[in-house]
């Protein structure tokens, strides 16, 4: 049978109990990725207001099974932490007018920013994101995926230092890129589409006129109103009101952030460190088990009935058993380091409280149903709408509509 000196050395490690290498774990720096800034004054006629929408954190549906390594409360939390870091990193470039994380459902902006979290952890971050303006325009749909930069997680740097911090410039840089292509005109089109759709929202009855949809299904102006229009002045003041409002909550936003920011910077080298010994540990129970296996197979395999090839074959047998057992407790070792992560992921929520905040003398208390607290106050400026002018937000509703209590 085969007993070549080649089959020998493959099964002599295993005999005498070497350890195969996993190769290494050392990570390497990441390249920067330098952030699109501008060099000249933008006119204020040009500036495009963002609303970059919590990110959806991309948990499966109600029933199905959660991945590996997926924590419903770490992702919640990163939902909007990634938002604002997001914000932050446009700001920086100068590009645009204001730019504001909003829930889900806030009314319409001149340029809407969505994501969902495909994949988060120390290690690896993947996301799906898409820019639509008012006018329906798409800007881009892409993904994004980086790896983590592990000067980030060094004890002086945490909660400062961003580890993925290349992903957030290169969305901040498509979306100039994007911007860049839009003539001036353009721009002006969609800021006045941006405030009749609002003005279509709050009272469709007086200006559902004043906008079409073109053969690409597109928004755009059909007429506007005459100068010194004293339902759309009245129309501008309480939007300056909701961005009064919308503020409050990204601000809201930002001190959440803050709060979480130095806890989640640990979380993630946590995790990073787990995940580079779980990768390793992998390793090692794959080529322990599969090089057992051939231990075993090649013990049976041998030939010959001399008393020192019988001592080679049973000292194989008995080598690769071993191998096998070794890759079987390397993989519960495994397991525990995800017990880690979930344990880490279920107390990390206990460490960002919520805010209380004072809006027009009224203190809230927003909790993690923002979208309620924003609903409601959307309804309270329909509410003062419909009191000022005397006309409904909508046909079927009574103009005497009353403001919520809390």
């Amino acid at each position: 049978m085969l007993t070549t000196k080649k089959n020998l050395c493959l099964l002599f490690p295993l005999i005498a109990g070497i350890t195969v290498g996993c190769g290494s774990t050392t990570s390497r720096p990441v390249e920067p990725v330098d952030l699109v800034q501008a060099t000249t004054e933008v006119a204020e006629e040009h500036l495009l207001d963002v609303a970059i929408r919590v990110f959806d954190p991309g948990l499966p549906a109600e029933g199905e099974e959660l991945p590996d390594g997926v924590l419903p409360d770490v992702r919640n939390a990163e939902a909007k932490y990634m938002a604002t870091r997001l914000e932050e990193t446009m700001q920086e470039t100068g590009h645009w007018g204001a730019v504001r994380v909003v829930p889900h459902d806030a009314a319409e902006s001149d340029v809407m920013v969505s994501a969902r979290i495909v994949e988060s952890s120390g290690r690896d971050l993947n996301l799906h994101v898409w820019a639509v303006d008012a006018t329906g325009r798409g800007w881009f749909e892409n993904r994004y995926k980086g790896k983590a930069d592990p000067a980030a997680y060094q004890p002086e740097t945490i909660g400062r230092t961003q580890p993925f911090q290349n992903v957030y410039n290169r969305i901040a840089n498509d979306l100039v890129r994007a911007l860049n292509n839009l003539d001036p005109d353009e721009l002006i089109e969609i800021r006045r589409v941006a405030q009749l759709d609002y003005a279509a929202s709050l009272a469709p009855m007086a200006f559902q006129d004043y906008l079409d949809i073109d053969r690409r299904g597109r928004k755009e102006v059909a007429h506007l109103p005459s100068e010194g229009d004293p339902m759309m002045a009245r129309v501008v003041e309480i939007r300056e009101r909701e961005y009064f409002f919308v503020d409050v909550l990204n601000q809201h936003y930002v001190n959440f952030s803050e709060q979480m920011s130095e806890p989640y910077g640990n979380w993630r080298r946590f995790s990073y460190e787990e995940q580079i010994a779980l990768a390793a540990l992998r390793r090692k129970a794959t080529t322990q088990q599969v090089l057992g296996g051939l231990a075993v197979l090649g013990s049976l395999l041998m030939g010959g009935n001399s008393t020192a090839e019988r001592v080679v074959r049973d000292a194989a047998l008995v080598g690769g058993v071993a191998a096998i057992q070794a890759g079987v407790g390397t993989r519960k070792e495994a397991k525990i380091h995800v017990q880690a992560l979930q344990e880490l992921g279920a107390s990390f929520d206990d460490e960002v409280e919520p805010m209380v905040m004072e809006v027009d003398g009224r203190v809230l208390r927003l909790t993690g149903s923002v979208e309620t607290q924003y609903e409601t106050w959307r309804h309270l400026l329909s509410s003062i709408w419909a009191g000022e002018t005397g006309l409904p937000t909508d046909p079927n509703q009574p103009s005497d509509v009353s403001a919520p209590s809390n």
